[in-house]
C-alpha cells in the first residue's frame, strides 16, 4: 500500500512541477530538477507495483510502461523547447494528454484504487 501511495503522490507532485515549468517563467530549473528526481521515485515504485500488476494484467502493464516512457520523453522535449523558447501548444497538449492517459491506465491497473475500494 505504501508503494502505491508513494507512486500516486509522486505523480501528483510531478504533474504540478511540469505545469509550473511549462506555464511560468520563474524557478523553472528547480521545478525541472524536482521532476527528474520524481522520475527516479516513479520508476522504482512502478517496478515494485508492476510485479504485482504483471500477474493480473500483463498486456495493460506493458502498454502503460510504453505510454509512461513516451510521456517522460515528451516532458523532456518540452523542457528543452521551453528553454530554447520554441515551445508550441501541440507539444504542451501532447504532454497533458499522455499524462492523463498514463494516469488512467495506472488507476485501471490498480483496480481504480483509491477511488473504488474492493
Amino acid at each position: 500500500m505504501v508503494w502505491l501511495w508513494t507512486h500516486l503522490i509522486t505523480w501528483l507532485v510531478m504533474a504540478v512541477m511540469i505545469l509550473l515549468v511549462l506555464f511560468t517563467n520563474s524557478n523553472t530549473k528547480i521545478y525541472e530538477m524536482i521532476t527528474r528526481v520524481g522520475y527516479i521515485v516513479i520508476i522504482a515504485t512502478g517496478i515494485k507495483l508492476g510485479l504485482h500488476a504483471w500477474s493480473v494484467e500483463p498486456t495493460l502493464l506493458i502498454v502503460k510502461v510504453i505510454i509512461a516512457l513516451i510521456f517522460i520523453g515528451l516532458v523532456e522535449i518540452a523542457f528543452a523547447r521551453k528553454e530554447q523558447k520554441t515551445l508550441n501548444k501541440t507539444l504542451v497538449w501532447a504532454v497533458i494528454v499522455f499524462c492523463i492517459v498514463t494516469a488512467l491506465i495506472g488507476f485501471a491497473l490498480a483496480g481504480w484504487y483509491p477511488f473504488v475500494k474492493h
